[in-house]
């Protein structure tokens, strides 16, 4: 925040607030980089930054969308939320001017394609790229250093604390207007209590694919979550948001899934109570 103030960066606004939000996801990676070169220790095996398994890889790129379907569905259940087309909403969370996310728009819906396909397309494209890289900021430091030292506590313990401590994390840019501007205090408990459940989800992907990239496209592509303020029509930002009350409601059943294909499909299970070994099979 202190170099947005010195580079006379208007941090009130959409674009502001974008820059900002990349600069803070940098802080975890930093200090876990920090740490583990302070220990003489190996930053790829206290990280967990490897290849991996390539289909959880994917998967975690593409889930987001399953994900943000959940919460349009939950949305659509509560009785003070409308549907709606609002699909400037989408390209005004990128950064885009009124102008400028209209003007796209309706050239969009000139190509004959489904508005909705480009701009999931493009959500994708940008989740496993730009927004892919700005989230290994964040992932190098939660899903990396974080789950590597709370392996020994269980894959319980380890995401209830890594969501607790994420969501704290995102206390400054709350304050500053990211995600809830009305209702900051508040803002900051919903936060938490929705990084608390999404946290086991990007566990699960990240231990399967025994590398933090998965949880690093999973983070990128959540970008598609803004199709809830496309879709859904609410007074409240704490409702709708992909990190309000349809967002905290979709991450459950987003656990439930991980939790079938853990105890019903998988050879090895990791939604115990057990440590977990995440990189183990990668380090081999």
């Amino acid at each position: 925040m202190t170099v947005l103030y010195f580079t006379d960066v208007d941090i009130g606004s959409s674009a502001g607030q974008g820059i900002g939000t990349i600069i803070f996801m940098g802080g975890p990676a930093i200090a876990a980089i920090t740490l583990l070169r302070y220990r003489r220790a190996s930053i790829r095996k206290g990280t967990g930054l490897y290849r991996g398994r390539i289909r959880w890889n994917v998967l975690a790129w593409i889930a987001p969308g399953g994900l943000t379907a959940a919460m349009i569905g939950v949305g659509l259940a509560l009785p003070d939320t409308t549907f709606t087309t609002e699909y400037s909403a989408f390209l005004l969370e990128l950064g885009f001017t009124e102008a400028e996310a209209v003007d796209t728009i309706a050239e969009l819906e000139q190509t004959g394609v489904p508005v909705f396909v480009l701009l999931t397309g493009l959500g994708l494209v940008l989740g496993g790229t730009l927004f892919a890289l700005a989230a290994l900021g964040e992932e190098l430091g939660w899903r990396g250093l974080l789950l590597t030292e709370l392996a020994p506590l269980g894959f319980w313990k380890l995401s209830l604390l890594t969501g607790v401590v994420w969501g704290i994390w995102h206390t400054p840019l709350i304050f500053l207007g990211l995600q809830f501007p009305d209702e900051p205090v508040v803002g900051i408990a919903t936060m938490t209590v929705a990084t608390v459940a999404l946290s086991p989800i990007y566990t699960y992907l990240t231990v399967r694919a025994q590398s933090v990239l998965a949880a690093t496209f999973f983070h990128g592509s959540f970008i598609l979550g803004v199709f809830t303020s496309v879709f859904l029509l609410n007074g409240s930002e704490l409702v709708i948001s992909s990190f309000g009350v349809v967002g905290i409601v979709a991450a459950l059943f987003g656990i439930v899934a991980c939790m079938v294909h853990d105890r019903l499909l998988a050879d090895e299970q990791i939604t115990t109570s057990g440590p977990l070994s995440p990189w183990s099979r990668t380090e081999a």
